[in-house]
């Protein structure tokens, strides 16, 4: 679940940057989660003509991945393709979704657009599973996962420092941990810690 959960993320990170794309932001579409709501209702929610959906099956080292592009207005398929691979593809898998749905989409993708689509996050296995994980935790908000969950992140940027997404996910959990800090000194590091992640995911984004 971790996994799909973040190659989902993944994939609204990378279609946000899109010029020409509108997409729900994370807390928005996954309110949907494992919930069997109409395809209209949810569009007309998120404000969207189009919706993304999936699944994820790993197994040892493959991965599949199903993706289906669905036009909202009437709950046609647009686009659907199924990707079976070995494990260290998923950020080939990533971009090919994502430069799929977008050319289904009839949205004109500039060379920019290219590049942003090819321009994986991280091609680190190791540090992409601690930051989907650390992702995870950090959803659920509570007290036990807010206090593990910057480890993960840590984690993620040990084994590649310039992983933009890792430093921006340990600022956002140093934060959180910060508002539930008491003792001053602790407070100090944890603020210290999260100043230098946020500096950094904006010289590596």
């Amino acid at each position: 679940e971790y996994f799909s959960d973040g190659l989902t993320e993944t994939l609204l990170h990378v279609l946000a940057q899109l010029p020409g794309l509108r997409v729900a932001a994370r807390t928005s579409s996954f309110a949907f989660k494992g919930q069997n709501t109409d395809i209209g209702e949810i569009a007309a929610t998120l404000g969207v003509a189009h919706l993304l959906e999936g699944s994820v099956q790993k197994a040892d080292d493959r991965v599949r991945v199903t993706a289906q592009l669905i036009r909202a207005e009437d709950g046609f398929h647009v686009w659907s393709q199924s990707y079976t691979r070995p494990l260290e593809d998923i950020f080939a898998i990533q971009d090919e979704i994502a430069a799929s749905a977008v050319e289904a989409m009839h949205v004109v993708l500039t060379p920019e657009g290219r590049e942003r689509i090819a321009d994986n996050a991280t091609e680190d296995l190791t540090a992409y599973d601690a930051y989907v994980i650390g992702r995870t935790r950090l959803a659920t908000r509570t007290p036990q996962n807010l206090q593990k969950a910057p480890d993960f992140f840590r984690t993620a940027v040990e084994q590649d420092p310039d992983y933009a997404l890792a430093h921006a996910g340990l600022t956002e959990a140093l934060y959180l941990l910060a508002h539930k800090e008491a003792d001053r000194d602790r407070l100090r590091n944890i603020e210290q810690e999260a100043q230098t992640a946020a500096e950094e995911a904006v010289r590596l984004s």
